[in-house]
């Protein structure tokens, strides 16, 4: 027992690397990050200019507690010009969920509200940027700006609903009720910086704001024939979003660093519309609220060069 905590300590003391300092400035780095998180998605329409006694917004869509997994690989490379290009590509599922549908008369009087399960889905992202580096204090500092896109998509199911009004009655839960799935796309600036604690542990910070995002979120309600063909409900719209990420790393091994870290991305509309494709003659309706919002925490191994 004895022997094999000594090698346990010699394996993660100082003294078990290279007797070399450890290299502050990096080249370049590959890794792969797991992501657990929550999130939601919502959206909301203003259908005054057809019915003047609906409420305003007339129809509410929430689909939160949307637990997920994620799995992620990610990429950096630094040149000689002090230029960098990094990016991610992540997939994962969506486990579970709740959907709730309210709508409203003037005065926003609840008159319809179910309340359905979301048994599954998928997420999945990409990012790409291109920046600048400034390494300062010996490379104790890197500091950073970048500009890139990202596209961030989620798709996913609800299954019977409980009807709190009592207008439509009970839907089985074996019976698939709506699906959506909504695209956002945008274009990404920010700051990238690294600060450095002791030998071996820095902490990341990826701070980035979407001043130019475009969503396309597409519902399909399986139960309303009289929509036509799925997906029958198409909302868009441009608006903005943020994407902020933290992370404290620590070098477990020669060139080999272990990350924990907290991660936010949010994007909204400014403005957008609903329209129903099958249903040319429809007028579209404005949107009043269409957002996604993602939050959890991260865990990633990378090795650097």
């Amino acid at each position: 027992m004895r022997l094999r905590v000594l090698i346990l300590a010699l394996a993660v003391s100082p003294a078990a690397f290279s007797q070399e300092e450890p290299t502050l400035a990096r080249r370049g780095d590959l890794g792969v990050r797991y992501w657990l998180s929550t999130g939601e998605t919502k959206r909301s329409h203003n259908a005054q200019v057809l019915f003047p006694a609906a409420g305003n917004p007339q129809s509410v869509l929430l689909y939160e507690n949307l637990d997920a997994n994620v799995l992620e690989l990610f990429g950096r490379q630094n040149f000689r010009n002090n230029l960098f290009l990094k990016g991610t590509l992540g997939v994962g599922r969506i486990n579970r969920g709740s959907f709730d549908d309210q709508d409203f008369d003037a005065g926003q009087v609840l008159t319809d509200h179910t309340t359905s399960s979301v048994t599954g889905g998928s997420i999945g992202y990409g990012t790409l940027d291109l920046g600048r580096q400034w390494v300062l204090r010996d490379g104790a500092v890197t500091l950073g700006v970048f500009g890139g896109f990202t596209q961030w998509t989620e798709d996913m199911d609800a299954y019977g609903a409980t009807d709190h009004m009592g207008t439509i009655g009970p839907i089985s839960r074996n019976t698939l009720v709506i699906s959506n799935k909504v695209v956002w796309q945008a274009l990404r600036v920010g700051f990238a910086g690294e600060f450095v604690f002791g030998r071996r542990t820095r902490l990341a910070l990826d701070l980035a704001v979407a001043p130019y995002a475009k969503v396309r979120n597409e519902d399909s309600h399986h139960l309303r024939g009289d929509l036509g063909q799925v997906p029958n409900i198409v909302l868009e719209g441009e608006g903005w979003g943020v994407q902020w990420d933290a992370e404290l790393r620590h070098e477990i091994a020669r060139r080999t660093e272990l990350g924990i870290g907290v991660r936010y991305w949010h994007m909204e509309i400014t403005e957008g519309s609903r329209e129903l494709p099958n249903i040319p003659s429809f007028p579209d309706l404005p949107l009043v609220e269409l957002y996604s919002t993602r939050f959890g925490v991260t865990l990633s191994l990378r090795r650097t060069w």
